[in-house]
């Protein structure tokens, strides 16, 4: 069973590291392969319901890998370990040199599938409702800047974000705490923790290189990545 185990995770890292917004856009004529959001190029070059798509096939990333551990019956762990494996597939493809995304959908999918099949599906209500006051905050903010209809902020253009990023870093950090408080099992509360640290890794060192290289100040550049998102505000 551990050789089984061993090919599930690399099974759900392989997955994870599939360039599904890619492929898309190739299916429509667009080349986005050298696009440092994927999301945002498959929103704005494609169209709005292709974007839709790939947000949905990112989160199924986190979703489908846990799913198929739990209905083999794996160890918890093993499970979470999966989805886990899916998570820095998405942010460290194998197929993309390992420059991927920021893990925001994928670890999405992980609490969603977790949470509700443990029956306690309060704890990714929590974790969207408080990264859902970042994109309210965001987007009252960008209205009252910049004056867009609703239309025009559905296709999240305009400035950078501090609220959005903020919100979704603490609703991730939310879940292992709800996770504890609930009685969860350990697997569980620690494979939560694990998706914070994961997307705080992430949004450190993707590129920092050469940000560190055009700013004197680093030590504002490290936190205003880890917060929010990018090395100036």
């Amino acid at each position: 069973m551990i050789l089984a185990y061993i090919l599930f995770v690399i099974a759900s890292y392989l997955f994870g590291s599939v360039p599904f917004m890619i492929l898309i856009g190739r299916l429509r004529g667009f080349d986005l392969s050298r696009e440092l959001d994927l999301h945002q190029a498959l929103w704005h070059k494609v169209g709005r319901m292709w974007g839709a798509l790939g947000v949905l096939l990112d989160i199924l990333k986190g979703v489908l890998p846990v799913l198929a551990g739990l209905m083999l019956q794996f160890p918890l762990y093993v499970t979470v370990l999966g989805g886990l494996a899916a998570l820095c597939g998405q942010m460290w493809p194998v197929f993309r040199k390992f420059n991927g995304e920021r893990g925001n959908t994928t670890g999405l999918g992980i609490v969603l599938t977790l949470t509700i099949a443990l029956g306690v599906p309060f704890i990714v209500i929590i974790a969207v409702g408080l990264a859902a006051i970042g994109f309210i905050i965001r987007t009252i903010n960008r209205r009252q800047m910049i004056g867009h209809s609703l239309n025009e902020l559905t296709k999240f253009r305009g400035p950078p974000s501090m609220a959005l990023p903020l919100g979704v870093l603490v609703g991730f950090s939310s879940c292992p705490v709800t996770s504890a408080l609930a009685g969860q099992p350990l697997e569980v509360t620690l494979g939560f923790a694990t998706i914070v640290v994961l997307i705080l890794i992430r949004r450190l060192t993707a590129g920092l290189r050469q940000d560190l290289s055009s700013s004197n100040k680093p030590g504002s550049v490290i936190i205003n990545r880890l917060l929010f998102d990018r090395s100036e505000i």
